[in-house]
């Protein structure tokens, strides 16, 4: 990719031109030999992340799904699945993949997922707008800022520029590219006159923190968990519930929304398209328990995460008052987001990949 801006928008054929690679990844599949048959009408298939999050979401959903309605749910876990899904796009073995909304948008840009409809999906009626995308709907939402440590941090910290600060040079910790480092590079991006198009300022950006601030890499919530823990690092981007189990842990941090705008990363499970008719439909019933308000308060519980379900929000018990939110709060979160180009993301991520690993971690 140029690293000039092209100034031109995506068409939805010049975006599946991009993803060659897909290609390649279906012949490997076909070589593989034939697939297995379709699963049956009683059996949900779900790729998903896993980790404590999949616990809490199969003892809040999953479960309870199976005995009401006598279904069998088989789990793939591990990260990255979309390539597996657009390889499957005509024969697709899967029926759900949990996502958030930045993938779920480039799927369904593929035809590769079914857009969510309130006659299928009754339940969405009730999701507050902020958290409903046209792939899916969030189970519960993530504010996402940054974790601040107040013992040695002094002065107020309320831009994401801070981060830049030569006084936390060697304490500043940026995501990994593969866990949430593309997604928060993004908006880094955007928020100082960049595109999905044009990542100049980004890579500049980022670069300096890197090279000039000595910012660290944090691969996963346990790896971020340890080192605010440690006081290793003193400033990175983070998930606000993360940070409240750091703190809780011992560690001297607090959550920091920025003034340009937090993020919120939406998760739940995606529908995939092209499957038979009625795996589809149980499909269907499944994310619509996702967004029951009582299912996602006890999720809310589990998790530390506001739920997205407008009368969850209202009836919230006091033991999770804090998760309350007034409608500026709410609107604070994901309005960088909704800036995104998840076509020219996706079209151009390979790209952007490689620039990031030469020219901020100067390993290309």
């Amino acid at each position: 990719m140029s690293k000039e801006k092209t100034g031109k928008n995506l068409n939805r054929r010049q975006f599946i031109s991009r993803t060659a690679e897909v290609g390649a990844i279906a012949a490997a599949m076909a070589a593989m030999g034939p697939m297995p048959a379709f699963a049956a009408a009683k059996e949900l298939r779900i790729l998903f992340a896993g980790g404590t999050w999949q616990k809490w979401f199969n003892d809040t959903f999953g479960t309870p799904f199976e005995k009401e309605k006598g279904a069998k749910i088989i789990w793939k876990k591990g990260l990255r699945f979309e390539p597996l899904i657009i390889a499957q796009r005509r024969r697709p073995q899967w029926d759900l993949i949990h996502q958030n909304q930045n993938f779920s948008s480039q799927l369904g840009a593929l035809n590769a997922l079914v857009e969510w409809k309130e006659d299928k999906i009754p339940n969405l009626k009730h999701v507050h707008p902020a958290f409903r995308y046209p792939y899916l709907a969030g189970k519960i939402h993530t504010p996402y800022g940054l974790a601040v440590n107040t013992k040695k941090i002094k002065r107020p910290i309320t831009k994401w520029t801070d981060m830049w600060d030569p006084e936390f040079a060697g304490k500043v910790a940026f995501p990994d590219w593969g866990w949430m480092g593309q997604e928060v590079f993004h908006a880094i991006n955007l928020l100082n006159g960049g595109s999905a198009e044009n990542v100049d300022p980004g890579i500049g950006k980022l670069a300096d923190l890197y090279k000039k601030n000595k910012a660290l890499t944090i691969n996963n919530v346990e790896h971020t968990h340890q080192m605010l823990l440690s006081e290793d690092v003193w400033i990175a981007p983070h998930f606000g519930a993360r940070i409240e189990k750091a703190a809780k842990a011992g560690a001297p941090v607090e959550f920091v929304v920025p003034e340009e705008g937090g993020l919120s990363f939406i998760f739940n499970t995606a529908i995939v398209n092209n499957r038979p008719q009625d795996s589809m439909d149980l499909a269907h019933e499944f994310v619509n328990g996702t967004l029951d308000p009582e299912r996602q308060i006890g999720f809310s519980r589990l998790t530390g995460y506001p739920p997205t379900n407008t009368e969850a929000m209202k009836n919230l018990p006091e033991d999770l008052a804090k998760l309350r939110m007034t409608d500026d709060e709410v609107a604070a979160f994901g309005k960088i987001q909704r800036e995104f180009d998840y076509m020219a993301m996706f079209a151009y991520r390979d790209q952007i990949k490689s620039r990031w690993d030469k020219e901020v971690l100067g390993s290309g």
